[in-house]
């Protein structure tokens, strides 16, 4: 396979990982209705996207070992990641802003700002903005990539340390030190131990989130590494669609049984990487000039960063149509609220693509 040619695979995948987040987004504790059980199981589905993502950030980074030395990637991360994600967080601040100050909620309002470092590094703006600091913070490890590239690490080794990263990850997690979104703390179980109030210590606050984001990140990073090992000595040709079968049952045994056998680390390494290849697999037979594929690639960044808004639109339609559907959680809840807000997240996002300038600098494209 021509790995310069376009993978459209890929960018099917990033539509659904992207649609995956729509869906978690479209029911849950939060909303203060009731959840149909079968909804709760139907929507842990769904919980790939971030780690595909991840993974294919760190696949496609780490295909050339050396480019942490060219401006262009430092370049390319600071328009790509950190100018959208600081267009994107003065949108939703602002709109916060607005609401609460509409619906009488001064608490909230203050509640707001008294994280500036929480909003400014870790995607306090709105509950999604955390993935672009957390890719920035993983992009970091592309500065050890040459070295772990090197030959004198072998296969069996960096597999190793892939499993090492898993379990250190998995660790965290069940002591209780993993990222908590609403309050942006990490190694909570720690600071409980030394009975640190880290609200009064905002640097070290922000140290230990990116600390851990550089964790949860080492696996697909090592991940990443090795694939990339493997395909540079055999090639992509192993990825025939003969091997789409295969893939994708291995895709679906750990995303709907996961849970039961594997370490949460292990199932979303897994989960993430088949859907990968699955996407690597199947552009050989997806005509290069499919645009509809081609652009809900190009769109899938933007999808998920304005998904929020649009669905928040929805919601208030739904709700003023009375379907009855905002009463209670269900599958078709879901489904028809994620569709409908995917779909117009796709629009709205295609025709800001006809705007250069919407396009660099608010899409990173």
């Amino acid at each position: 396979m021509d790995q310069k040619k376009r993978l459209l695979g890929i960018d099917l995948c990033r539509g659904i990982a992207a649609y995956a987040v729509i869906l978690v987004h479209s029911g849950d504790e939060t909303w203060g209705v009731p959840i149909d059980q079968s909804a709760i199981s139907f929507r842990l589905l769904f919980y790939f996207a971030v780690p595909f993502f991840l993974a294919a950030s760190f696949y496609f980074m780490t295909r050339k070992p050396n480019i942490a030395s060219s401006p262009d990637f430092w370049k390319s991360k600071f328009q790509r990641i950190i100018i959208p994600y600081l267009i994107w967080s003065g949108i939703y601040l602002i709109l916060r802003i607005i609401f609460f100050s509409k619906s009488n909620q001064p608490d909230r309002l203050n509640q707001l700002f008294q994280d500036p470092l929480s909003i400014a590094f870790c995607g306090g703006a709105s509950f999604h903005l955390y993935f672009l600091p957390l890719l920035l913070a993983g992009s970091t490890l592309i500065l050890a990539a040459s070295y772990f590239s090197d030959s004198r690490f072998k296969t069996m080794m960096l597999v190793f340390f892939c499993l090492v990263s898993i379990a250190i990850h998995e660790l965290l997690m069940v002591s209780g030190n993993g990222f908590k979104l609403g309050s942006s703390i990490a190694f909570q179980g720690v600071l409980d131990m030394l009975s640190l109030n880290v609200d009064a210590y905002p640097p070290i606050k922000l140290l230990l989130v990116y600390t851990y984001w550089i964790l949860l990140c080492l696996p697909y990073f090592f991940a990443a590494i090795t694939l990339n090992r493997f395909f540079s000595k055999r090639g992509l040709s192993l990825l025939s669609f003969r091997a789409v079968i295969p893939i994708l049952v291995i895709f679906l045994i750990a995303d709907i049984f996961g849970s039961r056998f594997l370490p949460g680390t292990m199932k979303d390494l897994i989960i993430a990487y088949s859907l990968l290849l699955l996407g690597i697999c199947i552009s050989q037979r997806i005509d290069e000039n499919n645009r509809i594929i081609w652009n809900l690639g190009m769109c899938s960044f933007g999808i998920y960063l304005i998904h929020p808004i649009l669905m928040n639109f929805t919601k208030l339609f739904i709700a003023r149509v009375d379907l009855g559907l905002m009463k209670q959680v269900t599958i078709s809840s879901m489904l028809i609220l994620s569709l409908t807000s995917f779909f117009l997240s796709w629009i709205t996002v295609s025709l800001m693509l006809k705007s250069k300038w919407l396009a660099k600098y608010a899409l990173g494209v």
